[in-house]
């Protein structure tokens, strides 16, 4: 067999190469300002789907009522 084949010696250099060097720095995505209003148009929406999620609840208590009162088979 050829020693060669087996030498990682070369992996070794590289580590200690990446080591040394400082790590690259990203850049922090920076969000654009809100515009003026947003906040309470935000807020104007989580109003409205609370309210919606009220009357979802109720469409869903009144539906399993009918299902609980329909008798299978005839």
């Amino acid at each position: 067999m050829n020693d060669l084949a087996y030498d990682i010696s070369y992996l070794i250099e590289h580590e200690s190469a990446r080591t040394e060097a400082s790590p690259p720095r990203m850049a922090r995505p920076v969000a654009p300002p809100a515009p003026p209003g947003t906040a309470a148009t935000q807020a104007a929406m989580a109003r409205e789907l609370l309210q919606a999620v009220e009357a979802h609840e109720e469409w869903i208590r009144q539906y399993l009522g009918t299902q609980g009162s329909v008798q299978c088979g005839a």
